[in-house]
């Protein structure tokens, strides 16, 4: 065995097995997920707005930007954010696809006042590079058996270039700012796609007319087999009597005599005359490739779209946006979730960095995964120094935990749910007016959930609770 074979194999191995037998755990305090109320979301009013003029400008995200973000200790100091702001900031702007959109009022029946969190103690060791710290960590997948497998099967790419996270048979979550600057959506988004790594099969287009016809003449000609083997009669219009198409296939292929007979003997396998076709399982000979899937309809908070009321330290803890996709796909996804209020100890995301992964198409598929440690973290924000480049933007960022102990007895002990949104590299502004940079992901809270949760299924009834 190859040596790159091995060390990808060994990485599969690592994430798929249990981290505590590793010395590995997700949380300082605690591994199990629990179980968490959530506030009762509910629609009060939605109103119609103009057309997109899709002229938003595109940044460059992870590469960095002049601008500096109130941190952690600069946010401790803003005043809380009372019930009333944050239905405001929790209403939303849905885009279809044919570029009409609406605006929604929501009104929370509940709010977990305990939901903002309060910033964790972890030591912050101050860094000076940016995207990648260090020696680079980040794992390229590129073997189609593991990419096309849960859990890198779940990361997706975005046609503006970004990542997404496959939370449910229909929807993708992204980062806002891949669709959306603050003020208007990006011309990328106009005609906005997913695409999912698949194994390549072979696959006959025809159009459903034919279908139908081909359909319509094979029960024809089961009824009329049926009927001329009832009356004894096997044999053909000329009279000639007719042998069965398996024995008749056999013998085409024994001689070779016919060009059909060759192409389905190069098809056989396992053994020199098999009849038997390729198996659709993950060979080393199958190859991944993209299949894209049409944007039916996109859905930002309102607290991402920048006005005279959200300012820059507000807008970059709701930079996520949700996609739903105008077919369901038959692909697992991963569940959404809130961490534990315990301080997180490391986490995991999968993307398409573009300083690695090979977006032409012609190239081999590579899904990039990592994991790090969080050096800081606020109620709505992650700060780490997690290896990444442009094009991670949007990944979903996860933990591993164990499941509580009344679903213990399920399928499997361990459960993977994606607790936030990789953002990109962020300068803040930390204690003393001193600039740190970090690269951000921002964390699902139990509101932002139940907003999620409500997007996906429209029923208050399946979100109340996580």
């Amino acid at each position: 065995m190859d040596l790159p074979l091995f060390m990808t194999m060994l990485l599969y191995a690592v994430t798929l097995n249990d981290f505590g037998a590793f010395g590995i755990s997700e949380l300082n305090n605690g591994h199990r997920w629990t179980c968490q109320n959530l506030p009762g979301l509910l629609v009060t009013e939605t109103a119609a707005l103009n057309e997109s003029l899709f002229r938003g400008t595109e940044k460059n995200g992870v590469e960095g930007e002049t601008r500096v973000f109130c941190g952690i200790e600069c946010q401790s100091a803003l005043p809380p954010t009372n019930q009333v702001e944050q239905e405001r900031i929790l209403g939303y702007e849905t885009m279809y696809e044919n570029g009409s959109r609406t605006h929604t009022d929501i009104s929370l029946q509940w709010l977990n006042k305990t939901s903002a969190g309060t910033p964790a103690s972890a030591t912050v060791s101050v860094r000076r590079k940016r995207q990648v710290y260090g020696a680079d960590g980040r794992f390229v997948i590129s073997d189609s058996n593991f990419i096309t497998n849960y859990p890198f099967s779940t990361a997706v790419r975005l046609s503006t270039g970004c990542s997404g996270v496959l939370v449910s048979p229909k929807h993708v979550l992204t980062a806002a700012h891949c669709i959306h600057d603050g003020r208007d959506y990006l011309e990328s988004a106009r005609h906005l796609k997913v695409g999912l790594l698949q194994l390549k099969t072979r696959r006959r287009r025809m159009g459903r007319k034919r279908r139908w016809r081909q359909r319509d003449g094979l029960k024809q000609n089961d009824k009329q087999d049926k009927r001329e083997n009832e009356e004894g009669g096997e044999k053909n219009n000329l009279g000639v009597k007719e042998r069965r198409w398996g024995e008749n296939r056999r013998d085409r292929l024994r001689t070779g005599g016919k060009q059909d007979g060759k192409k389905e003997f190069e098809r056989g396998v396992g053994g020199k005359n098999s009849l038997s076709r390729i198996r659709r399982s993950n060979g080393p000979g199958k190859q991944s490739v993209f299949r894209w899937s049409r944007v039916k309809k996109t859905q930002i908070p309102q607290g991402w779209i920048h006005t005279n009321n959200v300012t820059d330290a507000v807008s970059i803890d709701y930079n996520y946006a949700l996609l739903e996709l105008k077919r369901p796909v038959k692909q697992k996804f991963m569940e959404l979730g809130v961490a534990p209020k315990s301080p997180l100890a490391r986490i995991h995301f999968s993307g398409y960095d573009t300083d690695k992964s090979l977006p032409d198409g012609h190239a081999e598929k590579k899904v990039i995964y990592r994991f790090c440690s969080v050096v800081k973290e606020s109620g709505d924000l992650m700060y780490q120094h997690c290896d990444a480049q442009r094009g991670a933007m949007g990944a979903g960022v996860y933990i591993r935990l164990r499941r509580d102990k009344k679903h213990e007895s399920g399928k499997g002990k361990w459960k993977r749910r994606v607790i936030g949104v990789f953002t990109g590299h962020q300068w803040v502004e930390a204690e003393g007016g001193e600039q740190r940079d970090f690269n951000v992901a921002v964390r699902i809270t139990p509101s932002k959930y139940a907003q999620i949760c409500h997007w996906i299924h429209g029923d208050p009834r399946l979100c109340e609770e996580v």
